[in-house]
């Protein structure tokens, strides 16, 4: 799924225009957004915890500094378990 399929999904279960949608995914996307950039986690119940992380610099990752996690939620993996690649 990209971003024009999730629009298509949205304004066809809200029943609103793909505009309005596309409007509605890009001010929730700057919310979370600017959430992390606070250094605030990001907690949807249900999906998932977002948020920075400090990484140390390594051989392979030379340059220090932050990058953003994802923790599945247990009842995102339910849902994902099952399915397999």
């Amino acid at each position: 799924m990209n971003t024009t399929d999730l629009i298509t999904q949205l304004s066809e279960q809200l029943n609103i225009s793909k505009a309005e949608a596309r409007r509605m995914l890009q001010q929730e996307l700057s919310a979370l957004g600017q959430q992390l950039a606070e250094g605030k986690h990001v907690i949807i119940r249900g999906f998932g915890t977002l948020g920075l992380r400090n990484v140390r610099a390594s051989k392979a990752n030379p340059d220090p500094g932050q990058t953003v996690f994802f923790k599945a939620s247990q009842k995102l993996k339910a849902i994902i378990r099952p399915w397999k690649p």
